[in-house]
C-alpha cells in the first residue's frame, strides 16, 4: 500500500516532516536501500528525478532540498521523494576522484 502527495496538497508538508523524524537516524535493515532514478523520460514528461529510500537517506534528502522535492510516495518500506531536476547535481558528482 502506497500514498502518492503532491506539493500543494494540505498534507504535503506535514508528511514530509513525518518522514524526517520517521527516518532520522534510521540505518535500515541490512538489506536498506538507496536508488537514484534519472530517467529521461520522466525528467522530460514528468519533471522529476526520483529518489527511493529505505533509510536515512530519506531524512537527509529532506533536510537539506526540502523546496526541490516536487511529490512523495509513502511506502510501507520507505518512500520515494519526486525531486524537480534542477535540485539534482548530475549523478557523477557522487563519485570521489581518486588518482
Amino acid at each position: 500500500m502506497s500514498k502518492f502527495i503532491k506539493r500543494g496538497d494540505d498534507d504535503f508538508e506535514s508528511t514530509l516532516s513525518m518522514l524526517e523524524k520517521k527516518y532520522h537516524w534510521h540505518g535500515g535493515e541490512p538489506d536498506a536501500e538507496v536508488i537514484v532514478n534519472w530517467n529521461k523520460r520522466e525528467v522530460k514528461e514528468l519533471n522529476a528525478v526520483s529518489f527511493y529510500a529505505t533509510n536515512s537517506a530519506i531524512s537527509n534528502a529532506i533536510k537539506r532540498c526540502r523546496k526541490g522535492i516536487k511529490s512523495v510516495e509513502v511506502m510501507t518500506d520507505g518512500a520515494t521523494l519526486y525531486f524537480y531536476p534542477k535540485y539534482v547535481r548530475p549523478l557523477h558528482l557522487v563519485l570521489k576522484v581518486s588518482k
